[in-house]
This record gives structure tokens, C-alpha cells and sequence, in this order.
């Protein structure tokens, strides 16, 4: 008679345990849809999301565009061009940097358009390349 009851016993226990294992891998999966949603791992999966951040301004003389880019990940700007022209050529700054690497967080982007003479007052779109195989529009307003 004492079986009986070691056997009840052992099934109450393995079903607390299943329980237990349900309610962990749940609040896991919470924890995790939770932080993608809100963002707190798009920096370790996927395409980085690249986005401007207001307007930025082009100086009509000198052909550098000064810009801000929010950027879920690293990736570097690999070219750069003028949209409706054709410049190409151009040298990248950011944060200061002269590499074009784009890093998590709001990047401050310089594009330096050698020779295009622009119009003062107009607003011109900058197409970036980004080694990622995506691109990015910018808006530039020459000042």
C-alpha cells in the first residue's frame, strides 16, 4: 500500500514541475518579444534601420552637406550622390571620423561634393549607399 503512494506523490510532483518549466519558458518568450518590439535587440539581428533625422543643409559654394542619421546598427556609407546631377565624388565624415561608418545611436554625416555649384535656397536629395546594400534619401536645403 505504501507504492500507491509514493506513485501518487511522484505525479503531483512531476506535474508542479511541468508547470514550473511552462511558466519560465513563457515569461522568456515574453521577455523577448518585448524587446524586439521595443527595439532593445534590433541592434543584434537584421538589416540596420538608417534614417534621417530632420533636414539637413548643403553649403551652395562649397558643395558640403551637413545631416544627422539614426542608425539601429554599423554600417558604412560607401557612396554618395546628388540626385538630378552628376556628382559622385565625395569624401564622408562621421561623427567626425573619415571613414563612413555609421554606429548605433544619431551620427553627425558630412558629404563634401567637390566642384558642384549649387543654387542657393533650393533643396536637393543626396541618395546613400550603404555597404549593407540598402540606401538612404536625404534632404538638404543649399544655405
Amino acid at each position: 500500500m505504501k507504492i500507491r503512494g509514493i506513485k501518487k506523490s511522484k505525479r503531483g510532483l512531476e506535474g508542479a514541475v511541468t508547470a514550473l518549466i511552462l511558466v519560465i519558458a513563457a515569461v522568456i518568450i515574453s521577455i523577448v518579444l518585448v524587446g524586439f518590439v521595443f527595439g532593445i535587440f534590433g541592434a543584434f539581428g537584421g538589416t540596420p534601420q538608417v534614417q534621417e533625422v530632420g533636414a539637413g543643409t548643403i553649403n551652395p559654394s562649397n558643395g558640403v552637406a551637413t545631416f544627422l542619421l539614426r542608425s539601429s546598427g554599423n554600417v558604412k556609407i560607401v557612396a554618395a550622390q546628388l540626385v538630378g546631377t552628376t556628382y559622385t565624388n565625395f569624401t564622408v565624415t562621421v561623427n567626425g571620423v573619415q571613414n563612413g561608418q555609421v554606429t548605433v545611436g544619431i551620427n553627425t554625416v558630412t558629404v563634401q561634393f567637390s566642384g558642384a555649384p549649387l543654387e542657393a535656397g533650393a533643396t536637393y536629395v543626396l541618395t546613400l549607399a550603404l555597404s549593407d546594400g540598402a540606401s538612404v534619401q536625404v534632404s538638404v536645403l543649399a544655405e
